[in-house]
Order: structure tokens, then C-alpha cells, then sequence
């Protein structure tokens, strides 16, 4: 079990990069008054055949060639272990969809630490891709959109540490004003 939420989302992005996804949208919504967490990752990328999907939960399995193939039946274990699920969905040429739902307050389920850290990893790690990120907690919601911040800040697509502290920044200001650190 990753120790994380965060490192699943960034395990499941970097396989939808990896597929050959533009577009990628990363949606969690903490919601502790209905006592739910739920987060979405969603691409744009070719899409699973069925066979694939079919067994896409089911431990070591993988498309790819030594990659060991835990990553989504591992959440899915925990998603289950906190009284909750994991549903894929897909379609050839127009992408997959992740969901995950857990009790919020399951004394099992990890926690939703590194948000930022995650989001800044795929944003810098990956500039050709057009993230979106929105993040719902208990009604207040923060929106982040990699290729608008670019355009609109005018910051090249060259990392460089400028670039680095002005997305760390927008994130972590954003988290902080929905009351997620």
C-alpha cells in the first residue's frame, strides 16, 4: 500500500502520460460531512481495450514491459479496506477515467498529504500537457489549470527556478485558502 493518496494520483497520471494523453484532469473532493473522499483522474489519451480493462484492478498486470502492474490494484485495496471503491472507465480513442471513493474519516485511509508537491511534479515534469486540478474541500473549491497559468503569467515552458516557485506558489495559495495545507 503506498502510504499517500497523492503518489497514487501521480502514479496513475504518469501512466496516462505515458499512454500518449494531452489532457489530463485531476478532481478530488474532500467532503467530511458526507463523510467522503473522492478523486477523479481523467485523460484524453487512446484508451484501454476491453481485455485490458477487464483487468486492469487485477495484481501484475501491465501493458508495459517490466513495470510490475500494482499500481491500480493497490488503490483499489485500499479504496475497498475504507469502505469504499475504484471504477474504470474507457474508451479507444478518447480516453480513461479513474474514480476513487473512500470514507473520509476510515482510520485506514492514507492520507491526501502532498497535493502540491504532486501537482508541481506533473505541471514542470510535463509542460506539454494541459493539467487541470480542482480540489473540493467541504464546499470550497480551487481551480488550476497548468497551460492557462503559463499563458497568463508568461512563463516559458523552459523550467527554470522562477517557473518552479511561481507554480509551487499558485498551488500552495490555492490549497491553503480551501483550508488543505
Amino acid at each position: 500500500m503506498m502510504e499517500d493518496l497523492s503518489l497514487h494520483i501521480l502514479d496513475i497520471a504518469e501512466n496516462a502520460i505515458a499512454s500518449g494523453a494531452t489532457k489530463i484532469a485531476v478532481i478530488i473532493n474532500e467532503n467530511e460531512k458526507r463523510n467522503l473522499l473522492t478523486i477523479r483522474v481523467s485523460d484524453n489519451g487512446p484508451g484501454m481495450p476491453k481485455e485490458a480493462l477487464r483487468q486492469a484492478l487485477d495484481p501484475f498486470f501491465t501493458t508495459k514491459g517490466k513495470r510490475t502492474g500494482l499500481g491500480l490494484p493497490l488503490l483499489a485495496q485500499t479504496a475497498e479496506q475504507c469502505g469504499g471503491g475504484v471504477t474504470i472507465t474507457s474508451a479507444l480513442k478518447k480516453g480513461t477515467k479513474v474514480a476513487v471513493r473512500l470514507c473520509f474519516r476510515h482510520i485506514d485511509r492514507p492520507p491526501l498529504t502532498n497535493m502540491n508537491g504532486t501537482m508541481t511534479a506533473l505541471v514542470l515534469g510535463h509542460t506539454e500537457i494541459d493539467f487541470r486540478y480542482c480540489h473540493r474541500r467541504n464546499g470550497r473549491v480551487f481551480r488550476f489549470s497548468s497551460h492557462r497559468f503559463f499563458k497568463e503569467y508568461g512563463a516559458s515552458l523552459e523550467v527554470n527556478p522562477e517557473l518552479i516557485g511561481s507554480v509551487k506558489k499558485a498551488l500552495q495559495t490555492g490549497l491553503k485558502r480551501i483550508g488543505r495545507t
